[in-house]
């Protein structure tokens, strides 16, 4: 079995020559204004409020009206990269910096800090000399920035990290739990390079050993991407407030999976629990915020400027997220409804992979939770070109297959785990064991094994897709 390590500590030592060099040769730049070719102030899209103080308690407050930015003139003239200096912190983030969508060209970088601040988000093609490195400033006009980082090379790889800015204009990286949030890596996508692979985990919100194994682990396997089938923080009333309560859950569990890809998660029932409450809404909010439609047929929509639902593609594939609580809300529930349809109808991908948290069937723990979704969508994944469904919920593996579509619950991400109830007629596997999957994408396929600890193959299993023809 291999060790759980927390990566959420000082910078391993490449990164730390890196950033020490830019400290080096580099001379103290202006952090406002600066031209595309050295540095840019972000478009920040949109803001949540500003706070200046965390809460300790749950309690939902009303929200402050958000502060807008002044955004400076474009300087003619380049300028030289601020400095850094990563051997002191300054400040401290609520939410580390983590990737929240990769398109072609673009990567969307997120992070809260404590207090308001100015500063800078860096990055780096690897292999690149350090003097290359570009910025984009933040200021201090909000604790959250949600910053789109352009022009970014297919297949190229990345690293980024943020530096917030001292009175003398030194920039310095934020506190983490006890440590640094070490510089994160942006893998793009390359057209026509597959498999496409893909990790998936769920239910994994209780902080345990067993999480940073299987984080571990899956990042071993390198996935582009991790989807991620709900309930990502349980129990938030046993930590402080609920930013602390994703700091030791959420965060510090899957930073290695953090740290070198987007995870696309759903709402799960624990997300919307009266103690997950923060700044009036559930924190869930805070950390996946919504993003700009502006990628080519993704749509991460919603309501009241929060990403309920949304959906992007991928190749020939239209990954769709939704909300399976919304089922309790007569107005949403119509409203996501909508979407969806909309979705499967217009969508020219030739094969739709669908994600929420409760299962439609399962074999576990919670066989009727899923009744309503079995009445309500899955005729319309029957009609539409679903090639497969993965949802959470029951803390166990199954595969189940019916009318053309697969369905798979993983629920594993802990040591909490659900035995076999009622064996349903369309289970095809079944296990209660600590878990993630991989997917392997392909045009004709999608390869899935599910992997207990140790790399144990639990399950494996390839699904046929229909020509395209």
């Amino acid at each position: 079995m291999a060790s759980c390590k927390k990566r959420s500590l000082t910078p391993p030592p490449h990164q730390l020559r890196m950033i020490c060099v830019i400290a080096g040769v580099i001379l103290l730049g202006t952090l406002t204004g600066c031209a595309r070719s050295g540095g840019s102030v972000q478009d920040e899209y949109p803001k949540l409020p500003s706070t200046t103080e965390l809460p300790g308690t749950s309690t939902p407050a009303k929200l402050p009206p958000p502060l807008t930015p002044t955004i400076a003139p474009t300087l003619e003239e380049p300028i030289p990269p601020p400095s850094y200096d990563s051997s002191k912190a300054l400040g401290a983030y609520v939410i580390p910096l983590t990737i929240q969508h990769i398109s072609d060209t673009e990567a969307d970088l997120y992070f809260m800090l404590e207090l308001p601040a100015e500063g800078a988000l860096f990055y780096l093609r690897y292999g690149s000399p350090s003097d290359q490195a570009q910025w984009i400033t933040f200021n201090a006009a909000t604790d959250t920035h949600l910053i789109k980082v352009s022009n970014l090379e297919p297949g190229a790889l990345y690293e980024a990290w943020v530096g917030v800015s001292d009175d003398e204009e030194v920039h310095h990286p934020p506190s983490f739990a006890e440590g640094i949030w070490e510089p994160i890596t942006i893998r793009m996508p390359q057209e026509n390079d597959w498999p496409i692979r893909i990790g998936v985990i769920g239910d994994s919100g209780f902080g345990e050993e067993v999480t940073y194994q299987l984080a571990e682990e899956l990042a071993s396997h390198h996935p582009e991407w991790v989807i991620h089938t709900g309930d990502l923080v349980y129990n938030v009333y046993e930590d402080s407030s609920p930013p602390q309560a994703f700091i030791r859950k959420f965060y510090q569990p899957l930073a290695d999976l953090l740290h070198a890809a987007p995870i696309y998660p759903v709402f799960g029932n624990h997300e919307g629990y009266e103690d997950a409450y923060w700044r009036a809404q559930p924190f869930y909010y805070a950390a996946f915020p919504p993003l700009e439609n502006s990628y080519g047929g993704d749509d991460f929509s919603g309501v009241s400027g929060q990403r309920e639902w949304y959906a992007f593609t991928h190749g020939n594939y239209q990954f769709i997220f939704l909300n399976s609580q919304q089922f309790y809300s007569l107005e949403l529930r119509e409203e996501q409804n909508a979407w969806l349809q909309e979705k499967l109808r217009e969508s020219t991908s030739t094969t739709n992979i669908v994600v929420f948290h409760i299962p439609p069937f399962t074999s576990g723990y919670h066989p009727d939770d899923g009744i309503p979704i079995r009445q309500a969508w899955v005729p319309l994944f029957e009609k539409a070109n679903v090639a497969l469904v993965l949802s959470g919920h029951d803390h166990n593996y199954e595969r189940l297959e019916l009318n053309g579509v697969t369905y798979i619950v993983s629920g594993g991400g802990s040591y909490k785990l659900y035995g076999k109830q009622d064996t349903r007629e369309e289970s095809e596997f079944f296990t209660a064991k600590s878990h993630f999957v991989i997917l392997e994408i392909f045009p004709d396929r999608i390869g899935m094994t599910a992997y207990g600890l140790g790399g144990e193959v639990l399950d494996s299993y390839t699904l046929p897709l229909p020509s395209s023809d």
